[in-house]
């Protein structure tokens, strides 16, 4: 049984509480989650806190002609006057490009309303490139992490060079203490 199908039964026993910290342990895991951001918004709403709900809804591609979305991103609106207030209350641990469109179109907004209010906020994990005379910015954006097997190659290097020093060190030692 997964994570997520425990989160459903304990919102089946009407335990939201359990569940909502099982889903911050799967957020953690899978920040763009869009199963998991759902369970979370049900999760607030079942402890009620439609502005929680809003918050989780917000970043899925959830559509605001349902009236329970809408009621919940309206009550999360209204949480504060402050968009970056708002900004900081969405459990967001991802960049904006791992969420869906209609997420990334709120981001978008919400960002927009930010920089009109003089406010400084960055999504998290949000990577910026200054562009500069001969360098394809763009390029930028299809990096890839290197894998595991990528980074064994510099994990020998590492220790080679580890154990050298600790090498030069014992010979160091033994050259002093003999002459």
């Amino acid at each position: 049984m997964g994570a997520l199908d425990r989160v459903q039964e304990d919102l089946a026993r009407g335990e939201p509480w359990n569940a909502r910290k099982r889903l911050g342990a799967v957020l953690e895991r899978e920040p763009a989650s869009q199963a998991a951001l759902d369970l979370l918004a049900f999760a607030c709403l079942a402890m009620d806190d439609p502005a929680g709900a809003g918050a989780a809804w917000f970043l899925t591609d959830r559509d605001e002609s349902d009236p329970v979305v809408r009621d919940a991103l309206a009550a999360f609106a209204a949480s504060s006057d402050r968009s970056v207030v708002l900004a900081r209350r969405l459990p967001m641990n991802a960049p904006s490009r791992a969420y869906p469109p209609r997420a990334r179109e709120r981001l978008a907004l919400l960002e927009s309303r930010l920089r009109a209010a003089g406010d400084d906020w960055e999504p998290p994990g949000e990577v910026h490139y200054v562009a500069q005379d001969g360098v394809d910015v763009e390029a930028f954006d299809e990096w890839t992490e290197p894998t595991v097997r990528d980074r064994s190659g510099v994990k020998l290097v590492a220790a080679v060079l580890v154990l050298a020093m600790l090498g030069g060190v014992t010979l160091a030692t033994l050259l002093t203490v003999l002459f």
